[in-house]
């Protein structure tokens, strides 16, 4: 395959920079122009030509984007217009119908920023460099972590490294397996290249002709690897003498790749079902509730994604992409995401914003710099993927069940410096993901660790929400955000901030540390911890406890970023910002811990006379009697 057609521009060129955004002639006819953009257009600032020429011609097709009403300073959602209760206020068509907006279950796209398990500065330093490390994502995802992670090792890493991925959904196991194959092959073209060719597999719902054909010819590889046992799907990847991929999936996962391999229906048809998944009618003011906090050109920017579905820098020429994503749609052809799926919550959008001011981009447009940030993370992934001593093995089974998967594969003795699950705690509970894992963590090692977050808990504690408190305190939490977003008693508006700005961000300024510790208390983490030879980290050394503070600031009550930051993070992002995240060491959980957490309550009114109890009661019987008691 010519790498010089796999790439994103109109002629299959890799994109470095935005190219003219001519796509037709003055006549209507597709005639993509090619060149390099040099002028903005002067109104939108979103939009490059080469010439006045190119942008005359241009004018009639970019003139409903340049001007559109979502560009307005004065914009406000339907709701407001038509002076209505939203429907995410009262419970409208996300409730009564949750399937026709998509397939539930189906995260493709991941709703937390990438993240690297590593953190090598705070964690094993220069000495990495040479060490062989293993490291398990138990419960993937995509591959964005995994991407992240190895990005995070020194680019001269000369150890060998083990990544086992793992993911139960058997649509994530399909796309790992055939991405990682693109990226890791030495016979496709330039890194640039099969990282345009990933992102688009990833996050764009239609393909060129040549980016398809790439992703059919690795589709009908691994659909054609070697089976094992009756019914599983087992399969190796020989790369070079340094890196190696294997697979050993369930029957259900080889049925899909079949499937995916002889699925053959119309674009429009699988076109027609995202459009009617993506801008229903009947979710307008979920998506608006979104728009609402952007500022008026990024407004404009991921209205024209959700429009096209597929990811470029604004204005960029797509009439070459004509081919539905496999990887996207069923076999049926029904696009298999929900409708609030946003590739921008699945990268850190400050990192975004810094590859803006790297490559000198216009601010007006988030997604352009989205791509560029993307392309250049699997891109340089790709070359080191390449250059590393590297085995890669992938699974798709429960995470409880992996590690005697692992021992009966030969791998009892694996052990690992890391492993991170997501936020399956949220399903499992985060006693059974300590249970499951603790004891397979690296001993030998002091910054092994296992990784957890969760984005529910606070929907299982009392008082874990914002709204929980009681209405002085939660007077105090809106007035504190006010006056963070600049608005402060007694000053003149003109224009009311939108509710849903504040109701969205109540929890930045909501202190989840004591209801989140009465959440572990209640799952027994302390018991399972003791019982599994690991102890939570009191100091974070991976990620910060929460969004919106510095892993320097994880104690910290409250978000402790700039405004400025706080725009990307609060409002790019859009947390509930009640997400938390808790690491596991090697070490002993001290049997009082363990002793205390057995007797907490569910009320969190009674959980301090209970402490008040136990307490007296130890020192009365002298064990505690340094503890001072009144």
């Amino acid at each position: 395959m010519s790498s010089e057609k796999l790439g994103s521009d109109p002629y299959g060129r890799t994109l470095s920079a935005w190219t003219c955004a001519r796509s037709h002639d003055a006549k209507g006819a597709v005639a993509p122009c090619g060149n390099l953009g040099v002028s903005l257009c002067s109104k939108c600032h979103q939009v490059k030509y080469c010439s006045k020429q190119c942008q005359n011609a241009h004018w009639k097709r970019h003139k409903k984007t340049c001007s559109s009403s979502y560009a307005s300073n004065e914009w406000t959602p339907a709701f407001e217009r038509e002076r209505r209760p939203a429907a995410w206020m009262t419970g409208g068509s996300a409730y009564e119908l949750p399937v026709s907006f998509g397939k539930a279950g189906n995260y493709l796209w991941g709703n937390m920023p990438a993240f690297d398990a590593l953190n090598v500065p705070m964690n094993e330093g220069p000495a990495i460099k040479n060490q062989d490390i293993a490291l398990c994502f138990a419960a993937s995802g995509d591959l964005r972590n995994v991407v992240k992670t190895i990005n995070g090792l020194p680019s001269d890493y000369s150890g060998k490294c083990t990544l086992v991925v793992n993911d139960f959904h058997p649509l994530v196991a399909v796309r790992n397996t055939i991405l990682l194959c693109i990226l890791l092959s030495p016979s496709e073209p330039s890194a640039e290249t099969v990282a345009e060719v990933v992102l688009h597999a990833l996050y764009s719902s239609r393909l060129t002709l040549a980016q398809d054909g790439l992703l059919q010819s690795w589709i009908n590889y691994a659909d054609d690897a070697e089976r094992g046992r009756p019914g599983n799907h087992m399969g190796q990847m020989i790369f070079s003498s340094h890196c190696r991929l294997e697979w050993a999936y369930p029957p259900e996962v080889g049925a899909l790749l079949t499937s995916i391999r002889a699925a053959d229906y119309p674009t429009f048809i699988a076109e027609a079902d995202r459009r009617r998944i993506m801008l229903a009618p009947e979710r307008i003011d979920y998506r608006e509730r979104y728009y609402t906090s952007l500022r008026p050109r990024h407004r404009v920017g991921f209205a024209h994604f959700r429009e096209t579905g597929v990811l470029l820098p604004f204005g960029q020429p797509i009439d070459s992409y004509c081919n539905s994503n496999r990887l996207l749609y069923s076999e049926d052809a029904e696009w298999l995401l929900k409708d609030n799926a946003n590739p921008a919550a699945a990268w850190s959008p400050l990192e975004v914003e810094a590859m803006r001011q790297k490559l000198n981009l216009p601010d007006e447009d988030y997604i352009g710099s989205l791509f560029f940030h993307i392309k250049e993370q699997l891109a340089e992934f790709a070359r080191r993927a390449r250059r590393f001593n590297l085995v890669v093995i992938l699974s798709a089974v429960d995470l409880r069940v992996l590690p005697q998967l692992l021992d009966a594969a030969g791998m009892k003795d694996l052990r690992f410096d890391r492993v991170e699950t997501s936020n399956v705690m949220d399903t499992l509970g985060p006693s059974t993901i300590i249970s499951t894992w603790g004891p397979r963590l690296n001993p030998r090692s002091p910054h092994s660790a296992l990784l957890m977050y969760s984005m529910n808990w606070a929907f299982h504690v009392s008082g874990g929400m914002v709204e929980s408190q009681w209405p002085r305190a939660l007077l105090r939490t809106m007035t504190e955000l006010g006056c963070f977003l600049g608005f402060h008693p007694g000053m003149r508006l003109t224009k009311e901030p939108p509710i849903s700005l504040l109701a969205s961000n109540l929890g930045a300024f909501f202190d989840t540390r004591a209801p989140f510790r009465r959440y572990l208390h209640l799952n027994r983490v302390a018991r399972a911890s003791r019982s599994a030879g690991v102890k939570e980290r009191k100091v974070p050394r991976i990620l910060p406890s929460r969004l919106g503070v510095e892993i320097k600031e994880f104690d910290s009550p409250r978000i402790t970023i700039t405004l400025e930051q706080f725009y990307f993070t609060g409002h790019i992002l859009f947390p509930t910002w009640h997400e938390r995240f808790i690491e596991f060491e090697v070490g002993e959980v001290p049997i009082v811990d363990v002793v205390v957490s057995s007797f907490v309550p569910s009320s969190t009114i009674l959980w301090p006379a209970v402490i008040l109890l136990v307490g007296y009661g130890l020192q009365r019987m002298g064990w505690l009697s340094y503890i001072p008691f009144m």
